[in-house]
């Protein structure tokens, strides 16, 4: 049915929630994984010289956030029971809903799982989610998770 599935993850508690139901679905399909994580652009170098940042120091900085992110994706993927699969990690940088629909494309997978929401932003409230904009989109076939009552991010939308 599925062979490739990619599961786009913020860190978030919610997104996590996709790490676990892909791994049963790759369990039931004898599928890959594609774990992704997409850190936005934070400033480019004429920015970071403008505010006097040392790109060097930010760079290191990044490497660091970079490791930590992949440590995190493997250890849930541990956790829900998905050792075993065939997966991979990918970690970029970017606008997160283009890099998910780049990275679907490039690794060919068959199918997306993601979460309503992670992170709420302001941005996501005037320019709408990046699970709509993924929806909208994609050419790939979405599973999308409703968030269960009693994480922070469900806790989050009350408002």
């Amino acid at each position: 049915m599925f062979s490739k599935i990619m599961i786009p993850s913020d860190l978030s508690e919610a997104s996590m929630l996709a790490v676990e139901y892909g791994v049963r679905l790759a369990n039931l399909c004898s599928a890959e994984l594609v774990l992704l994580n997409v850190r936005p652009d934070f400033m480019d170098k004429k920015e970071m010289v403008m505010l006097r940042i040392s790109a060097y120091d930010f760079l290191d900085k990044e490497e660091d956030i970079a490791v930590a992110a992949k440590s995190i994706l493997e250890e849930e993927l541990n956790r829900a029971g998905g050792s075993q699969l065939k997966h991979e990690t990918i970690l970029r940088e970017g606008d997160p809903h283009e890099e998910i629909l780049t990275v679907a494309e490039e690794m060919k997978c068959d199918l997306i799982i993601l979460t309503t929401t992670g992170r709420n932003h302001i941005l996501e409230k005037i320019k709408g989610s990046d699970a709509e904009r993924i929806v909208s989109q994609s050419h790939v076939p979405i599973l999308v998770l409703p968030i269960p009552k009693g994480t922070s991010a469900a806790d989050d939308k009350k408002e």
